[in-house]
């Protein structure tokens, strides 16, 4: 048995991460507007090595969400911390609901097109939210950067 003591009180970056919102049309073209809009927000917050991967993931993530929408709207989000980024992509049609179901990384590899969203990320799953005969579907993903954490 070892102890530890932690240098800092603080166990995650949750405080420290910055939040931005994109929204468009529920159509194909929006993928091109979410992939670019993620480019450059990785661009002007510090995580240029994080680009090329996150803009295949928003394309597959778009690409697995828009057949199943139910809203009019594709939301992606983007929380940006020191070392890491959580992307989500989804439909908010029902997002008011009550009952959901998540689908984690080692159930993706039968989700069709997430494939490679699964290898290129750190963590990432599959909501599905329900109310009545709305479901609303919402991909998220998360990547770190490794020369980040290194400091």
């Amino acid at each position: 048995m070892s102890t530890a003591t932690l240098n800092s009180p603080r166990t995650n970056d949750y405080g420290q991460a910055a939040h931005y919102w994109i929204l468009g049309p529920a159509i194909p073209s929006t993928a091109r507007l979410a992939r670019d809009s993620v480019r450059a927000v990785l661009a002007v917050t510090g995580h240029p090595r994080l680009i090329d991967p996150a803009r295949v993931c928003v394309s597959d993530a778009v690409a697995h969400v828009l057949p199943l929408m139910s809203g009019p709207v594709l939301t992606v989000g983007v929380s940006v911390h020191p070392a890491r980024v959580i992307i989500t992509v989804g439909d908010e049609g029902g997002s008011d609901s009550r009952s959901s179901r998540r689908t984690m990384r080692r159930e993706m590899d039968t989700e069709a097109g997430l494939r490679l969203l699964c290898r290129l990320t750190y963590a990432a799953g599959v909501t599905r939210t329900w109310r009545n005969s709305r479901i609303a579907t919402r991909v998220w993903f998360e990547l770190r950067d490794a020369q980040a954490v290194l400091g």
